[in-house]
């Protein structure tokens, strides 16, 4: 849909109805947003409670970050090599502001996304037998339903035995606030957050129950020219589907239109779009 379909508000909006962006931000208003981010197929969140961390993320070997990225490379490199040689689709890993619930180590708790599945107690040691589990294809080059369809269960893979459950909100509302990266999103990130906690609050969807919303902080997703960056994960669980739309440019007076045609309705907002996750869409 176009913003001019939702309640966006006029451009520029009033002062006292929300929060602008300081000027000196210099954000990008001339390049296409569309295509702007790569193609991928799973996202990897790590939740630390914090809203910012080193410049990258896995340039600290005592952070989960550095283990779980070089898992993810050498896996993906081992899918490669047998399959000829020919790419694999692309795997995000982010950290993120996400508190482990009822679990306080001494791993942390990952969260893959679309598969929806909450994993207890990751250590460095065991990121390897990590990718092995939850991020290896099914054999027949779709997604293996034994993974998606946990609710509280045990995965074996190596000499790891994994605790897993299902992550249970319908929705996330993921904003980029990496501020030891980009300034840009470290000053959009706080405004961003608090326009979509309180317009949440007024619809009583905000939360980690079944069918609520999150907000979570994330680390670098690319683009910051184009703060604020906001990825929506929303899910269909009867139907057994998801998408995850990339935004650019977002603005606190575009919080009201994303949670309404977004989260509500599944519509993409045209001139905030820049990709999807693949399989978003049939």
């Amino acid at each position: 849909i176009s913003s001019q379909d939702c309640n966006a508000c006029p451009t520029p909006c009033k002062d006292e109805e929300h929060p602008h962006y300081p000027s000196y931000l210099k954000i990008d208003h001339e390049l296409p947003l569309l295509h702007s981010m790569k193609p991928y197929i799973r996202h990897v969140l790590i939740s630390t409670g914090q809203d910012d961390w080193d410049a990258h993320i896995d340039s600290d070997p005592t952070q989960l970050a550095h283990h779980m990225q070089k898992a993810i490379d050498a896996g993906q490199q081992r899918l490669r090599d047998e399959n000829g040689g020919k790419d694999v689709p692309r795997i995000v890993l982010t950290n993120s502001s996400r508190k482990a619930e009822t679990w306080d180590g001494p791993g942390w708790q990952v969260v893959i996304l679309p598969d929806q599945i909450v994993v207890n107690d990751v250590t460095p040691e065991q990121c390897d037998d990590f990718f092995e589990a939850f991020l290896r294809p099914a054999k027949d080059g779709g997604q293996d339903s034994s993974k998606v369809s946990i609710s509280t269960a045990s995965v074996h893979a190596g000499s790891t035995t994994f605790l897993a459950h299902r992550w249970l909100p319908k929705s996330a509302i993921m904003i980029c606030s990496h501020g030891k990266r980009d300034n840009r999103c470290a000053k959009t990130a706080p405004l961003l957050k608090k326009q979509f906690l309180q317009y949440l609050r007024q619809k009583d969807i905000y939360g980690d129950a079944e069918g609520d919303v999150e907000i979570w902080l994330v680390s670098h997703i690319g683009g910051h020219k184009f703060a604020g960056n906001v990825i929506v994960h929303r899910s269909e669980p009867e139907e057994k589907t998801s998408m995850a739309i990339w935004y650019g440019r977002v603005e606190p007076c575009h919080a009201t239109a994303i949670v309404e045609a977004t989260i509500e309705r599944g519509e993409v907002i045209r001139e905030l779009y820049r990709g999807a996750m693949l399989g978003s869409f049939d």
